[in-house]
């Protein structure tokens, strides 16, 4: 997929009615009568503080054989099924696009660990983001970028959408560093793009268009 189709336009929100026929159905050993009952709104629980709207089904759960985790089924309100991942304790919530709920929960404990190294990072990216915006630094931010944050790429692209920049290819790194200091959480995109801008540069030369005051490039492991 392009980056210029991977930001078209979200699909427009569907009927409630319409989303939880789709979401029941997903429960294979209810009868057609079971499943009518069931697909009220009542029986679902509606999410929006993740910047991805959906609704997930508390009685379509899978917990880790840890237990650390559940995976519910849930679909977003543009009509989308995922797994609706939810660590114990204050962990981010990861949202899966596969079909395997044991799957799901792989990713997110893969997802989780490099989070947690992002974090770790976070002077750096803030950094990244400073240099942006005043210039001594310069690349593009795309698809590819989002896709590539551990946890939060489903909620960064509902956030690029809400900007009104979906429809382009790319956009420019300071203007993704203007868009942080309104939503932290575009920091880890830009670090994401400086990672793929670095393996894209002439070697030896980076990125840095200011060499009188370099970014100061650390290991990622």
């Amino acid at each position: 997929m392009s980056a210029e189709q991977d930001f078209a336009p979200a699909p427009a929100p569907q009927r409630p009615g319409a989303l939880f026929q789709k979401l029941i159905s997903e429960r294979k050993t209810l009868s057609a009568s079971e499943k009518e009952v069931i697909a009220d709104a009542s029986a679902f629980t509606y999410v929006d503080r993740t910047w991805v709207t959906l609704w997930y089904d508390p009685g379509h759960a899978i917990q880790s054989k840890c237990g650390g985790m559940t995976a519910y089924r849930a679909i977003t309100t543009s009509g989308d099924l995922l797994w609706y991942v939810a660590p114990q304790g204050d962990a981010p919530v990861y949202h899966a696009q596969c079909s395997d709920p044991f799957e799901a929960i792989e990713h997110t404990t893969v997802a989780l660990g490099a989070q947690t190294d992002l974090n770790r990072r976070w002077a750096h990216i803030e950094r990244l983001a400073r240099d942006l915006r005043n210039g001594t630094l310069d690349f593009d931010v795309c698809a590819e970028d989002v896709r590539n944050v551990p946890l939060q790429a489903s909620a960064l692209k509902g956030v690029l959408a809400l900007a009104g920049l979906f429809g382009h290819g790319k956009i420019s790194g300071r203007t993704a560093a203007a868009l942080m200091t309104v939503q932290p959480s575009i920091g880890f995109i830009i670090h994401a793009a400086w990672l793929r801008a670095q393996s894209d540069a002439p070697a030896q030369q980076g990125i840095v268009i200011a060499p009188h005051r370099p970014v100061g490039f650390e290991a990622i492991c």
